[in-house]
């Protein structure tokens, strides 16, 4: 019998981000709406029966700069933070199937250190609690947090994701899992949100790497020269009305799509603004850029649209996927 896990890591976008001036500490809060999908990386963790250090493997469609040395990776930094919290002396091997871009607004490394530190937690028989652990979190990064609260790594054992990239006989131990959620502050405040999601998405990125701290910076010039102020809180009752409307009646933005369609990079706003176009051309009720880039997506009520449209723009941008929120699905094995 296998002592290992191997779990999913679901990705993210955002439905809505508003981001407001940077605080004395450095940090943007923001307003969001962070929404789980089934798109993600998978990971398997076992126990180094014979050693105390740390393995790591990469592989997958989703190539990784060789030149960085292990130790860097956000999945290797979790275990190390596990291990310091939790006083464990255990070696560990990680496998990383990475098939979520960096650089994408899509959480995909917040996502992998999450399903690491929820995983190793089981593995040790719980020695910390879903406090402690998104305490830990909160020193990885702004959005792991979210996917701890969500308890995406809380899962059985599950069979090998199958061709179309879905997670076949996943199992979500959690009655409570939710993929939703109001966030606000610089991302560690909240607030699991209760709806259906009774759509699907079409993800595009166009191969392009968006740094956070670059758009923040790019963000705050924008602001700067053109005297522009953010946008008034909306907050989370009015934003759950408008999530619970037809995805074509949806007000959600982006602040950070306005910044890069006024002074982004030539090729950034080009990719931009065609995906978008495209996504609406082929039936989208809604489109969006999901944290601070590369990945744009279209919200479609209508799953047929939504597989004429996933065919079509896979022939023209590096990486698309159809997947569908976690939410639609709550508790339910995904088939």
């Amino acid at each position: 019998m296998r002592d290992g896990l191997r779990v999913a890591a679901p990705c993210k976008i955002n439905l809505h981000l508003g981001v407001y001036d940077r605080r004395s500490d450095g940090y943007h809060p923001i307003e969001s709406i962070f929404q789980l999908l089934e798109f993600g990386d998978v990971l398997w963790i076992d126990s180094l029966k014979t050693s105390s250090g740390i393995e790591l493997c990469v592989e997958g469609p989703i190539s990784l700069n060789s030149s960085v040395p292990p130790e860097q990776n956000i999945a290797y930094k979790a275990v190390r933070l596990f291990q310091s919290a939790s006083g464990d002396d255990s070696g560990w091997y990680i496998c990383l199937e990475k098939r979520v871009p960096l650089g994408a607004g899509l959480g995909g490394g917040s996502s992998d250190a999450a399903a690491v530190l929820l995983a190793l937690n089981r593995l040790k028989g719980y020695p910390l609690s879903g406090q402690q652990l998104e305490n830990l979190a909160a020193k990885l990064g702004s959005d792991v947090p979210f996917f701890i609260k969500c308890g995406i790594a809380e899962t059985t054992d599950y069979s090998t994701a199958n061709a179309d990239q879905s997670y076949a006989g996943t199992e979500y131990a959690s009655k409570a899992y939710t993929g939703t959620a109001y966030i606000t502050g610089r991302g560690e405040q909240i607030e699991l949100i209760d709806v259906l999601a009774p759509w699907c998405v079409v993800l595009v990125n166009p191969a392009l790497h968006s740094s956070t701290p670059e758009a923040f910076a790019m963000l705050d010039r924008f602001r700067q020269k053109s005297g522009a102020y953010p946008k008034p809180l909306i907050g989370k009752d009015r934003l759950v009305r408008t999530l619970e409307s037809h995805p074509a009646s949806w007000t959600f933005y982006n602040d950070f799509l306005e910044v890069f369609m006024e002074i982004g990079r030539p090729e950034m706003q080009q990719s931009y603004s065609a995906i978008l176009r495209d996504l609406k051309d082929h039936g989208a009720d809604f489109v969006n850029l999901s944290g601070s880039g590369s990945t744009c997506y279209g919200v479609f009520s209508a799953v047929e649209s939504a597989k004429t449209a996933y065919k079509t723009l896979l022939k023209r941008w590096p990486l698309v996927e159809l997947t569908f929120p976690l939410a639609r699905r709550g508790n339910a094995v995904v088939q």
